[in-house]
């Protein structure tokens, strides 16, 4: 660092001049603290022996993060591949964030809209049904025709955490066979750098263009992929903004969470246990390996020392040795060929260590608590109490609804309301007052979307519970509805109608599970009423 320093200083003296006062200033800062004022206020910030090598910087957050996102990028990437303890969380996440992927629900703002609860039904049966008809056809939704939109959620959700960020462009491209123009392509977090791979400056920092007020205005896109081994082409770059000049529209998604102020790029999730992960990974290989190696029993087989007396053939003399070829392959009833005089030697690798599990619960659960998995949830062992598992189920889906709403507002409802624009726009949906007024606009686009729910340990505890919450007017049937099984209320009650007519027209009891016809019960019935 100081070498960095001293060749910027011959470079750059106003830097060095501006440095040198920064330091005299915090040297004189320092001073005032211990001498005038008595010392620190916090042990953290004093220079005691077990904090002197404790070194740190006070850079914004993209001069902090932005030349070290390449390797951290890789590194991730990799123990999501190799490293089962990586990959198991990020797919536990997903797995309860997105699952089969996230269900519209239409619900405008019938005040706002000045409509009744009827044609606000109408209107939502239209609209989904209009969404369903793009979002699960892959030549309607993807920009490459691979996937539909519950596929691209999931994607867009496992790039977001593996890479740090991900970006999804919108264009509109005409296609046979396809109703709407609308396409959703993802762009790799790696795509997006610097032109012509100049260095970060206030205007153009990990590929974001900024303009003189610090809002990002656009991004720049090489082409091919930088790691692209099959395209070995001159690299370009595209120039996207964020918002169309002439429209307003959104051309780009940039899905990330902010750590920081003026933070320009994502980081990944697995960032601050990349090296716990890889060590504990490295140690499990070990282990793992010495099992092997103490199960395959491997036999030196003892020779006696060549004397005048006896002496021994070892073959034809151009030949090598069995003990010179330093061929040592162990496996199942394998036995290795020893030199003259050696004793029979068998060593005893004593593993698996009992050390070993310990040791790996220790480090999960500190992996658990940066990533905000609960131990059990992380490896998938429930062996506590039923209070104890629950409140680990319910402790990691505190985390799984916020990631949630994250990949809602920032991917779901943004691309649902391109959609909906377009929908408009060629007269499929009807939305008066949708493309003039901004309120107006936002009230058609409300709308809830439905995931995974986090199941039942004990259902007949939990169902007992919601039913008392709906009673005592803690909860609404609706919320429970979604709680317990992630369906809409409205919908199962139509489906139960449905049912019930059905059963009705087939002369089946509706109270009993032995389907007894509704006019034998109906005299039992009028039998009790007799007898009373």
């Amino acid at each position: 660092m100081r070498l960095i320093e001293k060749f910027i200083s011959i470079v750059s003296p106003s830097w060095a001049a501006k440095r040198t006062a920064d330091l005299v200033r915090i040297q004189a800062g320092a001073y005032v603290r211990n001498v005038i004022r008595g010392g620190n206020s916090y042990t953290g910030a004093t220079n005691k022996r077990s904090m002197q090598n404790w070194v740190t910087n006070g850079n914004d957050a993209n001069s902090s993060m932005l030349s070290d996102l390449p390797i951290l990028r890789e590194r991730c990437r990799d123990l999501y591949n190799n490293a089962p303890a990586a990959r198991g969380a990020i797919s536990t996440i997903n797995t309860n964030v997105i699952g089969t992927g996230l269900i519209l629900r239409s619900v405008p703002d019938i005040e706002v809209l000045g409509i009744t609860d009827e044609e606000a039904q109408i209107l939502s049966d239209t609209i989904e049904r209009e969404f369903l008809l793009w979002a699960n056809s892959q030549l309607s939704c993807d920009y490459t025709r691979k996937l539909n939109f519950n596929e691209i959620q999931r994607l867009v959700s496992v790039s977001q955490q593996v890479s740090g960020d991900v970006f999804v462009l919108m264009p509109w491209v005409k296609r046979q066979g396809s109703i709407y123009d609308i396409k959703l392509q993802l762009v790799e977090a790696d795509r997006v750098c610097n032109p012509n791979d100049m260095p970060d400056d206030k205007r153009i920092a990990g590929g974001i263009e900024y303009d003189d007020n610090g809002i990002p205005v656009a991004i720049h896109i090489r082409t091919p992929h930088p790691g692209n081994m099959l395209d070995l082409s001159a690299p370009s770059w595209e120039r996207i903004e964020y918002y169309g000049a002439k429209t307003g529209r959104r051309n780009v998604l940039h899905v990330m969470e902010h750590e920081r102020i003026d933070q320009a790029r994502g980081i990944p999730i697995l960032a601050t246990v990349i090296e716990t992960i890889k060590q504990i990974s490295k140690y499990s290989e070990a282990e793992i390996a010495a099992a092997v190696v103490n199960a395959l029993l491997a036999v030196f087989i003892k020779r006696p020392p060549p004397s005048d007396d006896v002496p021994i053939d070892y073959g034809d003399e151009d030949e090598p040795k069995p003990w010179e070829t330093n061929d040592y392959t162990l496996g199942t009833g394998t036995f290795i060929d020893g030199a003259p005089g050696e004793e029979l030697q068998v060593v005893n690798a004593a593993r698996p260590s009992n050390q070993f599990d310990p040791f790996f619960v220790a480090t999960m659960k500190q992996v658990g608590m940066a990533l905000e998995l609960p131990f059990e949830i992380l490896i998938k062992h429930f062996s506590s109490s039923y209070s104890a598992s629950r409140a680990a189920l319910l402790e990691a889906w505190k985390m799984f609804r916020v990631k949630r709403s994250f990949i809602i507002s920032n991917f779901c409802q943004p691309a649902y309301e391109e959609f909906l624009t377009e929908a408009v726009i060629k007269g499929r949906v009807n939305a008066p007052g949708f493309l003039s007024d901004p309120a107006i606009r936002a009230a058609y686009c409300a709308a809830q979307w439905v995931g995974p729910t986090p199941g039942q340990l004990d259902p007949g505890k939990e169902y007992e519970a919601a039913n008392k919450a709906v009673e005592y007017g803690f909860s609404s049937r609706t919320r429970a509805t979604a709680e317990l099984n992630g369906q809409d209320f409205e919908s199962v009650i139509k489906e139960k109608a449905r049912e019930e007519a059905l059963m009705r027209s087939l002369n089946v009891s509706l109270n009993t599970s032995t389907f007894q016809p509704i006019a034998q019960s109906e005299k039992n019935d009028d039998e009790d009423d007799n007898e009373q």
